[in-house]
């Protein structure tokens, strides 16, 4: 629970809280997955030695992608790290060339930096602001190189284990365990505990989320990383348009969101029209 003085507290605090409720909303996830997982998956396939590479995926992400994530914001501040961040769609794609054999044509190389591009517009509608050692810009490029990392584990566990939910479940499964360690061993064991009124916030958009997770695994597991990760990258865009909708009173269309829409727009549809 946060009081009125939780803002003069130690930056380290303030992150330990953020990583908080990224377990919370991975713990509802978690029980989502496993209870689907359960009822509907070939738990035999637990025994599978691929099981091993979306282990690794979730370790990587969102487990320490998203713990580097929030430093990074703490050090640099958001305006500077979420563009940084956002550019992991094209460490995967990397991978996926070098590792995994996968094509990467000039369109779609085109598109995915468009798309990059875009959301990079799209997040950084502030200037940045305040003091930052260069240094540490090294954690948002940690962190867009461990999403890169987890979405490769986690086509290289799909392509012997079809199996999207299941998949998913390990993944959520093992960044819950990561994550609830790291809020433990920094001593945060007084803030794990839910707060009511939020608790239904988080338990829905958990279930969302939950939806969301399972499509990227369906998606990943009959698709390339190459074409599936710059498309999941468009979601900042979606959410200012859902915003737009529903929180008029709080956002307003600027010329920068509505530049950064339409270049994320145009490398989306180069993605989606290139050929196999």
């Amino acid at each position: 629970m946060l009081f009125d003085r939780a803002y003069f507290r130690p930056a380290w605090f303030r992150w330990l809280q953020c990583t908080h409720r990224v377990g919370d909303l991975l713990g509802d996830q978690y029980s989502d997955f496993w209870s689907l997982a359960i009822l509907l998956a070939p738990l035999a396939l637990l025994a599978s030695p691929a099981i091993g590479y979306f282990m690794a995926g979730g370790f990587f992400a969102p487990a320490i992608g998203q713990t580097l994530g929030y430093i990074g914001m703490e050090r640099i501040g958001v305006a500077r790290s979420s563009p940084i961040v956002n550019t992991s769609p094209m460490f995967s794609s990397v991978f996926a060339v070098l590792l995994l054999g996968e094509i990467w044509l000039t369109q779609n190389i085109l598109g995915t930096g468009l798309v990059i591009l875009g959301v990079i517009i799209l997040s950084t509608t502030r200037p940045a602001s305040g003091n930052w050692h260069r240094k540490d810009i090294i954690y948002p490029v940690l962190a867009a190189l461990a999403f890169g990392i987890s979405t490769t584990f986690r086509k290289t566990g799909l392509m012997t284990v079809q199996v999207p939910l299941l998949a998913a479940a390990v993944t959520v499964g093992t960044a819950f365990l990561v994550l609830l360690a790291i809020v433990w061993f920094k001593g945060g064991r007084d803030i794990l505990r839910f707060n009511r009124r939020s608790s239904y916030w988080l338990f829905g958009g958990a279930l969302i989320n939950s939806a969301a997770i399972l499509s990227f695994f369906s998606a990943l597991n009959v698709g390339t990383i190459v074409r599936v990760e710059p498309l999941v990258a468009c979601n900042p865009l979606l959410t200012i348009l859902w915003a737009s909708i529903f929180l008029r009173q709080f956002e307003t269309l600027s010329w920068r969101v509505v530049a950064g829409a339409l270049v994320t727009v145009a490398g989306t549809v180069l993605v989606v029209t290139s050929n196999k």
